[in-house]
């Protein structure tokens, strides 16, 4: 009887252990996306900041690979099979490929021709134009694979992931609220080729920052609404409400058009959601008298988020603030450089849908199909729509993944759809995937290692949970 007492004991101490380490899970994922976040913001591949960013990552790569067993990939069974093949596409378009069958390939039209001049006849070529930069992509994929096998090794909950991205959020707002105080000069932009001027934040983009931060909004929000239900977490619902306000500011001020809208989206989702929520029940209440106050006056908990953002939001209009907003009443958006590079992109579609330039190609391969009329002193290096982007450099195969990364997505959310206390997260879930969705149709934030970090995060919290739902 007491070798069983003891027994008992003891096994209660190793879970009491192993729940506190899971609950310390949270520093290490926390050291990844604060490396990650100082330099991980700039999607150019000669950026000086990568030298640091990929050596880390494969630290915490390589950390995650003594704590990863069976049963933690078999959970995330989909995500590392997605992932995987993606990497393999990359790996794939390097090997090489006899010379007839290299030539026989769309896109190619003219180079045999060049070889028979140059006597190259015969040469064995990767499927890939630009060999260098599609190692450079296989290199990059370091921080999104640390990023998604370190959160599977230590298990990190769907709150944890989110509060991580949360505080990433914030620290982006920060740092463009002190690049608005210092000005043009400011040390406070982290890269050389950047928007200086804007309001970057810990990204070199301005449009990459004002994307972020709208979605860093909605994760605010819904973990806000989470913490209603937790009488022990009363000073969070003090932090989130700031955190969103703070948040807000600091994008109005940017000059951003397709941020400005993502940030207008965001804060109407947001106030869906709050509409949407459950109240709290009476026996989750706080113990303290503010916790109790605002559980008892929802409507006004409701309502004061609303009346603030409008005020402020109207102000920043009145007063003339918002120089995103401005340049979308000013500025004829059909004479952006975006628009103009349409033609040539579904030129470079007709032609390589098939494999696919090579991934990270696409800067090269572009000046093959640029028009005279597009020559000007700058270049393009990005095709400026993701989605065609991608499929452009890893036609079919490409496209296929995409499918398949969209079709678990809609499958996650689903399950939520049907549970009237889940509506406000299967909104939540919808609308960020549909932020980053059309932000990639007129610009390239997946680009970026440190929306990759947050992307591949925000699948591994949907997955969980959507698990968490099948199992009850």
């Amino acid at each position: 009887m007491k070798t069983e007492m003891v027994g008992s004991g003891e096994r209660r101490v190793q879970v009491g252990e192993m729940r506190e380490g899971l609950n310390r899970s949270w520093i290490i994922l926390a050291l990844l996306a604060a490396m990650v976040a100082f330099t991980g913001g700039a999607s150019r591949f000669d950026a000086v900041q990568i030298v640091p960013l990929r050596s880390l990552s494969a630290f915490f790569l390589v950390f995650s690979l003594f704590f990863l067993t069976k049963e933690k990939l078999k959970a995330e069974y989909a995500l590392v099979t997605l992932f995987a093949c993606f990497a393999l596409i990359v790996m794939l378009q390097l090997v090489p490929l006899p010379a007839r069958i290299w030539q026989s390939l769309l896109g190619r039209t003219g180079i045999p021709e060049l070889d028979v001049a140059l006597g190259l006849e015969g040469i064995w070529r990767p499927l890939t134009p630009t060999p260098m930069r599609n190692w450079n992509v296989l290199g990059s994929l370091v921080v999104p694979a640390a990023s998604l096998l370190l959160a599977m090794a230590v298990r990190a909950s769907s709150l944890t992931l989110l509060r991580i991205v949360a505080g990433l959020g914030i620290l982006n707002a920060l740092f463009g609220l002190l690049q608005i105080v210092t000005g043009r000069s400011s040390v406070f932009y982290f890269y050389e080729v950047t928007s200086r001027g804007g309001v970057v934040g810990v990204f070199a983009n301005e449009n990459h920052a004002a994307v972020f931060a709208a979605c860093s909004m909605l994760v605010v929000t819904l973990l806000g609404l989470r913490v209603r239900k937790d009488r022990s977490a009363v000073w969070e619902r003090f932090i989130y409400p700031a955190a969103f306000l703070l948040i807000l500011l600091v994008v109005l001020t940017g000059g951003s058009r397709a941020g400005f809208v993502a940030v207008i989206g965001a804060t109407l989702v947001s106030m869906t959601m709050l509409a949407l929520s459950p109240r709290p029940r009476r026996g989750l209440r706080a113990e303290r008298s503010m916790g109790r106050w605002f559980d008892q006056h929802p409507r006004l908990l409701l309502a004061i988020p609303v009346i603030l953002i409008s005020l402020t939001a109207a102000a920043f209009l009145a007063l003339d603030r918002t120089p995103a907003f401005r340049d979308i009443l000013v500025r004829d958006s059909l004479e952006d450089l975006r628009w103009s590079l349409w033609p040539v992109i579904g030129e470079m579609l007709l032609g390589h849908w098939a494999l696919g330039t090579g991934f990270g190609s696409f800067e090269q391969v572009y000046h093959i199909y640029e028009p005279s009329a597009l020559l000007m002193p700058s270049y393009v290096n990005q095709a400026h729509n993701d989605w065609a982007q991608f499929i452009i450099e890893g036609g079919v195969p490409a496209g296929l993944l995409l499918t398949g990364i969209i079709v678990w997505i809609v499958k996650a959310i689903g399950t939520m759809l049907f549970h009237r206390t889940r509506r406000a997260d299967a909104i939540f879930w919808m609308s960020i995937f549909v932020i980053v969705a059309a932000a990639s149709l007129v610009d390239y934030p997946l680009r970026t290692p440190l929306f990759q970090l947050v992307a591949i995060w925000l699948l591994l919290a949907l997955s969980r949970d959507a698990r968490d739902i099948k199992a009850r």
